[in-house]
């Protein structure tokens, strides 16, 4: 795990290197930062990711070019994920390479578009873009890039939209998550983002709202009939799945979790520094209501564990702007500071050392 762990200082050098060059070098350094991120994500051996068995699945379960070219309805009514990545197997299966060779392509591409959404979705939402892709690296990364490759660009288009929304540029904003869902079905989840848009973010409002999701959840409340009423086959079929892998591998989720926790402090932390955060960065209201949503739907979804975890994840993203937020409100600055760049460690050690998401890295061999 040593290699995962220079990137991460080199990082925090770039971070604390960065206020000392002119912008067109902080600008060069973040691309050259982006560029070494891909190269390090697109030649990884896929077996080092947990998820690496589901993509091959996924390829061989994904319809051939026949079936296409014959009818486009009939093509989507056997997907079994989304179309761009079945879309994408379909075509690369007719090269003739073997699956390997084939995947290792789809990962590469899906590399290269996931890291590079994701960071300029960061450099528009923030002046302290090296200390936000520290954070970035840390969670999201490992989650997303180097395991859930889906949901890694879904997420980054998500955060590219946000601008667009603060700006009230709506019919952008939706055809850039109609966009992500085509990456991963639970992108869908962001249009409600457009009800908060002109929500005044409040610490009571969110309180109580996180108290009802509670009582939903001690009490048992039957959410899963939400099934019967959606009316798509393929998001039904997505939510079915999540139940089985649940009643498969008693899926439980841990509310005390570190991870957890943490966000929920980043959360009234940054109600404390409201006013003052509000003055550094304009979009503090939707990424703070997008995190206070994420905590929300972690415990609403209960039911049905790894939805509750997809959803959460798909919010809490704004994290990467909000805990580096922190360093400019705290006060002594170097304590301030300190503190982020702590919680960027911490973060890293449970994804890396603790949670087994990933393996030691090695480099693919074609």
């Amino acid at each position: 795990m040593i290699i995962y762990s220079i990137i991460a200082i080199v990082l925090v050098i770039l971070y604390l290197l960065a206020p000392k060059v002119t912008e067109r070098s902080r600008k060069i350094l973040y691309c050259l930062a982006g560029i070494g991120l891909i190269l390090f994500v697109g030649l990884k051996d896929g077996e080092i990711s947990q998820d690496y068995c589901v993509y091959k699945s996924y390829y061989k379960k994904a319809p051939t070019i026949d079936v296409l070219k014959n009818s486009i309805s009939d093509y989507n009514s056997q997907l079994k994920t989304e179309f761009s990545y079945s879309a994408l197997c379909t075509l690369l299966k007719t090269n003739g390479k073997p699956l390997e060779h084939n995947l290792f392509i789809i990962f590469f591409l899906y590399a290269i578009i996931g890291i590079s959404v994701n960071m300029y979705g960061i450099k528009r939402l923030t002046d302290q873009e090296f200390l936000a892709l520290f954070i970035y690296y840390s969670n999201l990364f490992f989650i997303h890039e180097m395991t859930q490759i889906r949901a890694g660009i879904a997420i980054g288009i998500i955060l590219i939209s946000l601008k667009d929304l603060q700006e009230r540029k709506y019919l952008k904003f939706s055809i850039l998550i109609l966009i992500a869902t085509f990456f991963h079905t639970s992108a869908l989840m962001a249009f409600l983002l457009l009800i908060f848009r002109e929500f005044r973010t409040d610490a009571k409002v969110w309180g109580g709202i996180f108290a009802i999701c509670i009582i939903v959840h001690l009490f048992n409340f039957d959410i899963l009939q939400i099934i019967n009423i959606i009316p798509s086959e393929f998001y039904q079929y997505k939510l079915k799945a999540y139940i089985e892998l649940q009643d498969r591998e008693n899926v439980e989720l841990n509310y005390f979790n570190v991870l957890f926790i943490l966000q929920n402090l980043v959360i009234i932390i940054c109600f404390y520094y409201q006013k003052e955060m509000e003055k550094d960065n304009k979009h503090l209201n939707i990424l703070l209501n997008m995190c206070c949503l994420s905590s929300c739907c972690y415990v609403f979804f209960g039911q049905i564990p790894g939805f509750a975890v997809r959803i959460s994840e798909l919010f809490n993203c704004s994290l990467v702007i909000l805990i580096p937020l922190i360093s400019k409100v705290m006060k002594p600055k170097i304590i301030a500071e300190l503190i982020v760049l702590l919680i960027g460690f911490g973060i890293f050690y449970i994804n890396v050392f603790y949670s087994n998401i990933i393996e030691e890295y090695k480099l693919f061999n074609l």
